[in-house]
Parts: C-alpha cells; sequence; structure tokens
C-alpha cells in the first residue's frame, strides 16, 4: 500500500461521535473488505465506488474475523477536491475510547500508518492546497480562546495575511525590475525619477511591512493572553476588585491587611479578548517570610503585565501611595499602569489630586475612581483592559493580527532590510546594492507565505500540531 496514513482528528474521552480520517492514494481499496455499505444516496456498493462529498451509512469490521465493530458514517472526498489533496476518506463512529481503537488497530494491520503530528494540514501545503501562513493559522483556530482570537486567526485562515503580503511582494518585484533596467541601460533610464520610483516603492513596502509587525502586540495578547495586574497597599481593594471580575468569591477578602499571599489568577473574557487577571500580596515591607515571597512574586507579576491597576484606598497616606508608584515605575511599567481610587463608597480620597499629579510626573495614565459595589465604575475598569488593548503596538492601519511570534521576527527583519535598502539609495552608494537588500527581504517574506521555506523549517512548524489535524 502506497503510504496512506490515518489518525483520530476527534479527542479522547466519551463523547457523541469521533472522527477518523485517512489520507492517500491505496486505502479505499483496503476499506472496501472492511467496510458494509448499507445505504448511500449513490448507487455506490463499496468505498472505492464512493463518489466524492458523498457519505454512506455501513458497518465496519474486522476483515480477518469479519466481526462488525461499530455501525458508521462514511465520507468520501476524491484528489485533488479534498482538504489534503489525496483522497480523504472520514469515518464517523461512536466515541467510545474501545470502539476508536478498534478501529484503528484494524487500520494499521491494513498497512495505513499512524498519523504524525499536523500530517494533514503538511500534506495539503505540500499539495498546495493551503499557504502556510493559513496552515499555521489552523491551530490558532483551534488554540482560540476568545472572540477576538477566533476572528484574528479565521482571517489568516482565510489568506488575509498571505494576499497582503504577496502584494507587497508584487511591489517589491516591479522595484527590482526598474533596478535591473537602470543598471543595464543606464544612459537611458538611470534618472531622477525612476530611482525616486523605486525608493518610494521600498518606501511603501515596508510601513506595510512595519504595520503588520507592529500588530502583533495585540496578536500576542491574543495568543498568550492579555496579563493584567492588581497592585497596591495591602486592604487597599484588590481582591474584592478581582471577585467582582470573576462574578463570584475567587479570592478571600477580609479586613485584615495581609490576607492575600500570594498571586492569584484568575481567566476572563473582556469584550472578546481574553484576559489575565493577576491579585498580588500587598506591596509593604514584612517580617512574615510567606508574605515577603507574595510581595516579591507581586513584583515578578509586574514586570510581565500589560496592564497595571494600581489601586489606592481612601485611607492610604500620600507617602505610602508615592512609594508604590516608585516601585512600578523603577521596574520600567510607569506607562503600563493606572492609578485606581478604590472603595470612591466609604470615602473620598483626599490626597487624590496630589498623587495623581505625583502618577503622572511618573509617566502613569490617567487615574480613575471606582467602587466594587458600582457596576459603571467596575465597567470603567473593563474600558480601560478594551482601550489598552486597542492601543497595543500603535495605531497599525491594518485589519490583520499577526498571531506568530515567527512572523513577527520575520517582518521585523524585512522591515529592517528595506529601510536599509532606502538609506543604501539616500546615501548614493548605487542601487544595485539595494536591490541584493531587497531580494534579502523577499527571502524573509517568502519564509512566512511559503515561497522560500525548507524542508527542516516545514517539519519544525508542522511538529507542533496536533495528531489528526
Amino acid at each position: 500500500m502506497a503510504d496512506d496514513f490515518c489518525a483520530c482528528s476527534t479527542p479522547g474521552g466519551k463523547s457523541g461521535i469521533a472522527v477518523i480520517r485517512i489520507s492517500g492514494v491505496d486505502h479505499a481499496s483496503f476499506l472496501d473488505d472492511a467496510v458494509k455499505i448499507i445505504r448511500t444516496g449513490s448507487d455506490a456498493s463499496s468505498v472505492s465506488e464512493m463518489p466524492g462529498y458523498t457519505t454512506a451509512l455501513a458497518d465496519f469490521k474486522d476483515p480477518v474475523t469479519g466481526e462488525v465493530i461499530d455501525r458508521v458514517i462514511i465520507s468520501r472526498y476524491k484528489a485533488p477536491h479534498s482538504y489534503t489533496g489525496q483522497d480523504l476518506t472520514e469515518i464517523s463512529c461512536h466515541g467510545g475510547d474501545a470502539v476508536r481503537q478498534e478501529i484503528l488497530r484494524v487500520l494499521y494491520e491494513g498497512g495505513i500508518r499512524p498519523a504524525a503530528p499536523g500530517e494533514f494540514t503538511k500534506t495539503a501545503f505540500i499539495n498546495g492546497k493551503i499557504g502556510l501562513s493559513e496552515a499555521e493559522a489552523v491551530m490558532g483556530v483551534i488554540n482560540a480562546e476568545s472572540k477576538r482570537a477566533l476572528s484574528a486567526s479565521g482571517s489568516q485562515l482565510a489568506g488575509a495575511l498571505s494576499e497582503k503580503l504577496s502584494a507587497v511582494e508584487e511591489e517589491l518585484y516591479k522595484a527590482l525590475s526598474l533596478i535591473e533596467m537602470i543598471v543595464e541601460f543606464p544612459e537611458h533610464d538611470d534618472t531622477p525619477e525612476n530611482t525616486g520610483r523605486v525608493r518610494e516603492i521600498i518606501e511603501g513596502s515596508c510601513k506595510t511591512v512595519r504595520q503588520l509587525e507592529k500588530s502583533y502586540a495585540k496578536g500576542r495578547m491574543l495568543t498568550n493572553r492579555m496579563n493584567v495586574v492588581l497592585t497596591g497597599a495591602p486592604n487597599s481593594g484588590k481582591s474584592t476588585l478581582l471577585n467582582v471580575l470573576a462574578g463570584f468569591e475567587r479570592a478571600i477578602v477580609t479586613d485584615i491587611p495581609g490576607t492575600t499571599r500570594d498571586t492569584l489568577d484568575l481567566q476572563i473574557e473582556v469584550e472578546g479578548i481574553p484576559v489575565t487577571v493577576t491579585d498580588t500580596a500587598g506591596l509593604r515591607r514584612t517580617e512574615d517570610e510567606v508574605e515577603a515571597i507574595g510581595v516579591e512574586r507581586a513584583g515578578k507579576a509586574i514586570e510581565n503585565a500589560d496592564l497595571i491597576f494600581l489601586l489606592i484606598a481612601p485611607d492610604e497616606t500620600q507617602e505610602d501611595a508615592k512609594e508604590k508608584a516608585d516601585i512600578i515605575a523603577g521596574a520600567g511599567k510607569a506607562p503600563d499602569t493606572i492609578p485606581v481610587f478604590s472603595k470612591s463608597d466609604e470615602d473620598t480620597n483626599i490626597h487624590k489630586d496630589s498623587i495623581s499629579s505625583y502618577a503622572k510626573e511618573k509617566n502613569m495614565m490617567d487615574s480613575i475612581v471606582i467602587s466594587a459595589r458600582d457596576e459603571e465604575s467596575i465597567d470603567t475598569v473593563r474600558k480601560c483592559i478594551v482601550r489598552c488593548y486597542e492601543e497595543a503596538g500603535g495605531l497599525t492601519g491594518t485589519e490583520i493580527t499577526v498571531m506568530s511570534e515567527r512572523h513577527r521576527d520575520l517582518l521585523y527583519s524585512a522591515a529592517g532590510k528595506l529601510g536599509e535598502a532606502m538609506s543604501v539609495i539616500d546615501d548614493g552608494l548605487g542601487i544595485d546594492i539595494a536591490s541584493s537588500v531587497i531580494r534579502s527581504a523577499l527571502d524573509d517574506i517568502g519564509s512566512i507565505t511559503g515561497k522560500n521555506v525548507s524542508t527542516e523549517l516545514v517539519n519544525r512548524i508542522f511538529s507542533d500540531f496536533c495528531i489528526g489535524k
């Protein structure tokens, strides 16, 4: 049998159905011995006779013993009009472990080997059914934990990133053609107008590539979750705010300072943005060894935060509040910090204006006033989270969100090389030198679209996929 392969595409455990996929050239002839068709929409009496995009109710049996393992649905897809570009068959069986394992055993014994991780999608890429960036987006769709993450991955799967980069490639090849014309016929074509046109193309392409690279700031938050940290003095209302955002009593709340002694994570979704909210131990000097460890961990959480809410209670002194601001500024996180005057239902912080001014001097964002008992003010917290996400990476000028760190690195490299090409032209070092730099940038872009990839890179990318996809 040719190199046909199979895998279960649905997770382990009990379920209504499980789907086993088989791709290759020769597996239909084996399935003819293992499958007895009961009813189908065509005149087919065997799997190999089934037209593409048809299904059949059938019994799947062990061809050696004749024992029926399960009653299944067979779905048939013919090359090249299938996901992999090969003949593809799907067996929808009952979702028990024993059923799946018995069907797979029969397939293995029939010479159909187990699929490697991501082999179905890898085969689709090799057969030209899908581009590399679209193939990588498949796992983004599978792993999406929020509406926005699903939308961004779905856009890439639909080819938005490839289309954008293909347009950049087309422009850069125009620039290379112009450069070749200038070099070959300098007496006619080495003019300021032609050189200016080359630079204009490079500049526009560089701008697009940089915008895509900057969009990764949002993509990272969607892939790895946006990290929001609640910090401040003990008993400033951090745990109460966490519980309100959670919608249930996630953290223990008491009037005793130092109740929270460790970081406490909560995963929520705010307007489609996946967020991890971290409640931290109150920032203060303490002789309690356990609490001191919690304060140290709070510092590490602050360092890794995308957004920090610095809670300040009404009874907190100016000196204490400024000390907390200094700690955050010392960690280099002041621009990511919003001072929050909490417990506004109990009292008004008499030092609010002074502390706010000091926070602005430290380059922190505008302060807000909240009460955990006031839904409207809690909605202000949510809006701050959304605003921080929307402003990540600046105004990208594109609706495409780059989700992959690999893509971000290649885009960063390509943008740097295009900037270098412009400098070469501006400095009069020879337009032919700019040509080689442009080609190097095209290699980076091709490593995203799949036009310039090694077998080693392809294998490494698909090794991270799940088996069955």
